[in-house]
């Protein structure tokens, strides 16, 4: 049975992940539809897929989520790298934005949806200031979707990823809070 709906986007709904969410987190993150873009080569087994789901989806850095329809689970959506709260000790008050979707759920607009959802949680619930994301340069999906959201590309990291058998720009993209439109 799934957890609690944590928020709600106009497709999907975000809860926290679950144990019994693991085959799903490991069927996605041995796809290779998933892992080359997200530039994570290391196959996941069960009991690494079970680490993964205590120390990183259990963890208390940041926030993640599983992205659902109903209570389908269709993939992952994250906040990470800053402290927040009252015993917040980064200044900077910036988080970077991750996400995956299982690659039979690609290109319907829940990746966006869940994105949209958490930028929106990021600065009217947490009260952050910057959200970033990097991604491969030929992951044209990702850019567009941060694109649509209102990032911008803020830098390069020339040939700094290795993807099917060339090295590959990664791109930085951020969007303050003052440049952010709430839809609705």
């Amino acid at each position: 049975m799934p957890g609690p709906v944590f928020l709600e986007g106009d497709e999907v709904t975000l809860r926290p992940a679950e144990e019994e969410d693991v085959e799903f987190v490991q069927r996605c993150m041995n796809d290779p539809r998933v892992w080359r873009p997200a530039l994570d080569p290391n196959p996941m087994n069960r009991e690494q897929g079970s680490e993964f789901f205590e120390n990183v989806l259990s963890g208390d850095d940041g926030v993640k989520c599983l992205v659902c329809d109903g209570e389908k689970p269709l993939g992952l959506v994250s906040l990470t790298g800053t402290k927040y709260g009252p015993d917040a000790t980064d200044r900077s008050r910036s988080v970077e934005l991750s996400y995956y979707l299982a690659p039979e759920h690609h290109s319907q607009g829940y990746g966006s949806d869940a994105a949209a959802r958490m930028v929106e949680y990021a600065f009217e619930d947490l009260n952050l200031r910057r959200v970033g994301a990097r991604l491969g340069s030929f992951n044209d999906a990702s850019r567009g979707l941060l694109e649509s959201l209102g990032f911008e590309h803020e830098g390069t990291l020339r040939e700094a990823a290795w993807f099917r058998g060339e090295y590959h720009d990664v791109l930085w993209y951020g969007l303050l809070r003052e440049d952010w439109r709430a839809d609705g």
